[in-house]
């Protein structure tokens, strides 16, 4: 039987155990593999995972968690013992937001800090809590939209709040699904809103990347964009010949593009899409990759842009995903459509070198364990794969849970965020 922590609706820990567990965060803090949505650089790749797949009942320890939710954990040590995660849950019923400690050395919630929140609209697949956090040596950022609010907020690994900005109106059909990262200081967040296919009344959003100061929350720079649909993928950091570093991200507006992080000024731009983005921008080498999309999976298309000759690679228009951010490894580049079919292709012209149906829906990523590609179904379906050339199924794990989040590994932890609960596998 696998081990489940019972519910823990609200902080349980009393005030000495709360001083105690908050020794140490002055300690330098180890770079974590996860620090972001897809782990550090956004690559969704975990060369150095231990953990054996397909695991054992006995190497799971469930935790309950308030409410639901789709975002993925962020996982980092404040000591080099101490390995955290922190994750948002939300309730349905009335849309509270809870930004949630799990001390992964024991298996139990460190604190839960909650925020009322307003109902609104909500795609049927996601839920108020669809947003991962970024975290770093001075605590975990959160950010999420309702309809007259774009809440960012800094807590520190204590729980406390450290500085906390709205930004105002956010317009969406669907909800508030992008993420926060962070880049040398700055805190950065693509606000993605709708400008088209509005309800009567409705004014139109505006997209803009904002950059803000990671200590004090101010706004170091903000960069209005074009808009058409809400987007939600995060951006990736491509590093120039000169050593500056460029963020390269994806809109249906401005196609594939290129902001350089200390001014926001926009550098080049591919005009590529017309559906909206839901996948995050995936840099391989020169190649800056990216999906548009529908839920009908529609028109669904993969672009690869060369950065350097700033010419389009190639294109894939046959089971390429929506949600799901492709991964690559190696000359490899591996996609796995949200119909899951599975699909690996050559970096280097798009040639598909093999294409299988796994079976299930999919709104989680694949991710990478050393050379093991893996992914999880909505209906908790775990597919591993191996990560090469020739196609060969590794094994599946049946956890007949509800999951749109993606997986997340740690040295010798991976974390499987289902609806309700955060399973934590060693």
């Amino acid at each position: 039987m696998l081990r489940t922590i019972p519910r823990i609706r609200r902080l349980a820990l009393c005030l000495p155990a709360l001083a105690i567990a908050s020794c140490g965060f002055s300690a330098v803090a180890q770079e974590s593999p996860a620090d972001r949505f897809r782990g550090h650089q956004g690559s969704g790749a975990y060369p150095e995972c231990k953990v054996s797949i397909p695991w054992k009942d006995q190497d799971v320890v469930k935790l309950d968690l308030p409410g639901i939710g789709n975002g993925s954990p962020v996982v980092w040590e404040t000591s080099p013992k101490s390995p955290r995660a922190y994750l948002l849950s939300s309730s349905p019923t009335d849309a509270t937001r809870h930004a949630i400690a799990i001390d992964l050395a024991n298996n139990t919630v460190l604190w839960d800090k909650s925020y009322t929140s307003t109902k609104h609209r909500l795609h049927q697949f996601t839920t108020y809590a669809s947003s991962t956090p970024a975290v770093d040596a001075n605590g975990i950022y959160i950010a999420w939209g309702e309809p007259e609010h774009v809440y960012v907020k800094h807590l520190g690994h204590d729980g406390q709040e450290i500085w906390s900005r709205d930004f105002g109106r956010y317009v969406s059909q669907h909800g508030f699904a992008t993420s926060p990262m962070l880049l040398d200081g700055k805190l950065i967040l693509l606000d993605s809103q709708d400008a088209e296919e509005l309800e009567a009344g409705v004014e139109p959003g505006e997209d803009r990347m904002l950059a803000l100061d990671a200590k004090t929350g101010q706004t170091l720079w903000e960069r209005k964009l074009p808009t058409k649909r809400v987007c939600y993928g995060l951006p990736n950091v491509r590093i120039l010949p000169d050593g500056t570093k460029e963020l390269v991200c994806a809109t249906t507006a401005l196609g594939i593009f290129g902001i350089d992080p200390s001014t926001g000024e926009i550098k080049w731009n591919h005009d590529c899409f017309k559906q909206r983005i839901c996948s995050s921008t995936l840099l391989a080498g020169p190649l800056a990759i990216a999906t548009h999309g529908s839920g009908g999976g529609r028109d669904n298309m993969l672009v690869a842009f060369d950065m350097d000759t700033q010419q389009e690679r190639f294109r894939i228009q046959r089971a390429a995903p929506y949600v799901p951010t492709p991964v690559a490894q190696g000359d490899l580049l591996f996609l796995w459509s949200d119909a899951g079919i599975v699909s690996c292709v050559k970096l280097e012209d798009g040639q598909v070198l093999w294409s299988e149906r796994i079976g299930g829906n999919f709104f989680s990523s694949p991710i990478l364990l050393g050379d093991r590609l893996v992914n999880v179904s909505d209906t908790g379906t775990v597919t591993i794969l191996a990560a090469s050339a020739k196609f060969q199924k590794l094994g599946s794990i049946s956890t007949d849970a509800t999951v749109r989040a993606t997986l997340v590994a740690s040295g010798d932890t991976l974390l499987l965020r289902t609806y309700e609960q955060l399973w934590i596998i060693r």
